[in-house]
């Protein structure tokens, strides 16, 4: 498995519990992006894509738009280093007022 993958199952993981709380929970999509469903008791409330770096493509921003434009909510999880970039094409491709964004970022102290 490659650290890639390694890393969203840690994202995934790491939001699926922050969701719990309020009572909201993720399921994975078979044809990704996005790659998660959030459902609140069992009614689909929206989608969520993670986004590792450099992964943002033309073929992704165009699924991005055809769920907006079925009335879909979209969160998009990027790279806190990529925030500004990746706001930039949204901006450019008229999404940047329709999705939400959250960032990440690994944080490694050593003595």
């Amino acid at each position: 498995m490659s650290l890639e993958k390694y890393l969203k199952e840690l994202l995934i993981h790491q939001i699926r519990q922050r969701l719990s709380k309020i009572k909201q929970d993720l399921e994975p999509l078979q044809s990704s992006p996005p790659d998660l469903i959030i459902k609140s008791y069992g009614m689909t409330i929206g989608y969520m894509d993670i986004l590792i770096e450099k992964e943002i493509d033309p073929e992704r921003i165009t699924k991005w738009k055809n769920l907006i434009k079925e009335g879909n909510k979209l969160i998009i999880i990027v790279p806190k280093e990529e925030k500004l970039k990746i706001t930039e094409i949204l901006w450019r491709e008229g999404l940047a007022e329709k999705i939400s964004m959250g960032t990440y970022e690994i944080n490694l102290s050593l003595p």
